[in-house]
Formats: C-alpha cells, sequence, structure tokens
C-alpha cells in the first residue's frame, strides 16, 4: 500500500507539473483571444488565438514525454549513457544546446531501482536545462567509482532562482522536490549548485552498496 500510495503521488506529482499547469495556461490564452474579440479586435484575437495554438502543439508532447517517463521501466533503459541521448535528441527541436555525455570507469549492473530513480532524477535535470536555462553548452557525466555511483548535470545557462533554491522549490511546482525524494528513496545525497548567470549543476551520488547489484 505504502508503494502503491508514493506511486500514486508521483503520477500527480508529474501531472500537475505538465498537463495541469499547461492546460491552465492555454485556458488563460483562449480566454484573452476572446476577449479581444468582445472588443471588436479580430487581428489581435487571430494573433493570440494562434499563439495560443501554437501554446497547444508544445502542449501535447511534453504530456506525452511525462507518459512516456511514467510508463518507463529500468529493463527498458538500457544504459544511462545512451537514454540521457535519447532524451537529448527528443529535445533538440527548437533547443540550440549541445549536450556532451562522458562516462567515467567500467559500468558494472546497476540495480534496477536506481537505475530508473536515477535515470529519472537526470532526465528531470536534463529537460530542465535544456528547456528553460537557455544556455548553449550540457554536460552529462555518469561515474562508476569504486566507493559510490554519481550522476552530474551541468550547463551554461542563467541559472535557478535563488529564492526557489532555498525554499527547495519553485511555488506550484514539483520538480525540485520530486528528485529529492527519489534520491531519498534509493539512499542518495541530491545536491544543487547554482548562481544566475552561471549556470547550475544537479549532482547525484549513490554508495557504491546500494548502487551496484553485485
Amino acid at each position: 500500500m505504502e508503494a502503491r500510495l508514493a506511486e500514486r503521488n508521483r503520477i500527480a506529482r508529474d501531472l500537475h507539473d505538465t498537463l495541469l499547469q499547461s492546460v491552465q495556461g492555454l485556458i488563460l490564452k483562449v480566454h484573452a483571444g476572446v476577449g479581444q474579440l468582445a472588443r471588436e479586435d479580430p487581428v489581435a484575437a487571430r494573433q493570440t488565438l494562434e499563439r495560443a495554438l501554437d501554446y497547444a502543439d508544445q502542449v501535447m508532447p511534453e504530456g506525452r514525454d511525462r507518459v512516456r517517463n511514467l510508463r518507463s521501466t529500468a529493463g527498458h533503459l538500457g544504459d544511462l549513457s545512451s537514454a540521457f541521448q535519447r532524451v537529448a535528441d527528443e529535445m533538440r527541436q527548437g533547443c540550440s544546446a549541445n549536450v556532451k555525455t562522458a562516462v567515467e570507469g567500467s559500468a558494472p549492473e546497476l540495480h534496477p531501482v536506481v537505475l530508473e530513480e536515477s535515470y529519472s532524477i537526470g532526465r528531470e535535470a536534463l529537460v530542465n536545462a535544456l528547456s528553460h536555462s537557455r544556455g548553449q553548452h550540457v554536460e552529462v557525466e555518469i561515474t562508476y567509482a569504486a566507493k559510490q555511483f554519481r550522476l552530474r548535470i551541468r550547463d551554461d545557462g542563467r541559472g535557478i532562482d535563488p529564492e526557489a533554491l532555498e525554499k527547495g522549490a519553485r511555488d506550484g511546482h514539483w520538480g525540485l522536490p520530486g528528485m529529492r525524494e527519489r534520491a531519498q528513496k534509493i539512499g542518495g545525497q541530491l545536491e544543487f549548485w547554482s548562481r544566475p548567470g552561471s549556470g547550475t549543476e544537479v549532482q547525484l551520488t549513490v554508495p557504491a552498496k546500494t548502487a551496484y547489484r553485485s
């Protein structure tokens, strides 16, 4: 029952952070267009509604990505490096940032739960970097060390709002709290470094005795 409740909470966070908020934004844009029609301003109304349609085109793949992420299991991920490269390829449209993936050390088999949660944390950080940072370079570094497994994502973008970083979340968003909950679930440590205009770095470390299957 606890596992089911945790999974339901995770799904609720994902849906809240994407579909519900995106649809709310779409409704507001359509309302603005209808208001302009009422004021007999057809040119401005048409432009507003066209922007709303463009926004709707963004909402659909965003929701589809979340559903795909919910259905992902460790068995479908393969190795993390390839999985993150697929995420970068999916996000490439409309994004000019260059994504570089590096792997250090031999890659022992990760525990399935660690693999899946590490992927979810890394994917959230990578999507945020590609969607919101406005940076030109994003690095994904995966390290298989003897004492720990480490995943690090860094960008050279505009950084995270210091207030949101201090509070641990942006109002109405579940991305950062969700990442921390995932790290806690696998006994890992999640750290954020960010300064306005100096980029963001997200690092997950998991002790070897927990991370590796053997």
